[in-house]
């Protein structure tokens, strides 16, 4: 078995069980991307996203270990979601995010052909920001959809933008989250059918 082939099976085998992510495992949204994709014999997928709303709180330090997520949902959120998240701000230094992220995908790619053919359908399905980010033993193609918010909304322990605006980031968010979830169950037709 050569390389590719051990690193999928290897990948294949541990894919549905508890991961160490945050979240702690798949998310379900992404689940028919997984499968389409791991359902090729050149392509397996090494990490995946659907899409999340968050408030995250970042470190003074910029360690990513050291910010902390006072709120996420991989899915559609509430205006009590995000007002209850916003109570949890701490009076320190650090800037809060409000966060709509677009889904992301990691491919691995059995040669630097089929990478190139899976980033031609991500380029015809719009996803100008995809591309290919590694080339050694087997190439990587990060899938990323366009669609996402990223808002500073607070600061020194204190929101800095009114409540009108955080109703406003939580309808546009929820608009997006909308359009990026009915653009993966057109990406899994488009998977099935050219790749």
């Amino acid at each position: 078995m050569n390389y590719f082939d051990r690193t999928k099976k290897s990948m294949l085998d541990k894919l549905y069980k508890p991961d160490r992510s945050k979240k702690g495992d798949v998310d379900k949204d992404a689940i028919p991307i997984i499968d389409a994709i791991n359902s090729k014999d050149n392509y397996y997928t090494t990490s995946s996203c659907s899409g999340r709303i968050s408030l995250f709180q970042e470190a003074t330090t910029g360690r990513k270990d050291h910010s902390k997520w006072l709120f996420v949902k991989h899915d559609y959120v509430t205006e009590n979601e995000i007002f209850n998240g916003l109570s949890k701000i701490s009076d320190s230094s650090e800037t809060v995010w409000f966060r709509q992220e677009a889904p992301i995908f990691h491919v691995a790619c059995k040669t630097n052909e089929d990478a190139i053919k899976l980033l031609e359908l991500c380029r015809d399905m719009g996803f100008k920001h995809s591309g290919i980010i590694g080339q050694s033993k087997r190439s990587v193609v990060e899938i990323i959809f366009n669609d996402k918010i990223d808002v500073p909304v607070a600061a020194n322990g204190e929101k800095f933008v009114d409540n009108k605006f955080i109703k406003f980031l939580i309808k546009k968010s929820n608009s997006k989250f909308e359009k990026n979830s009915k653009l993966l169950k057109k990406f899994v037709k488009e998977i099935v059918k050219k790749l």
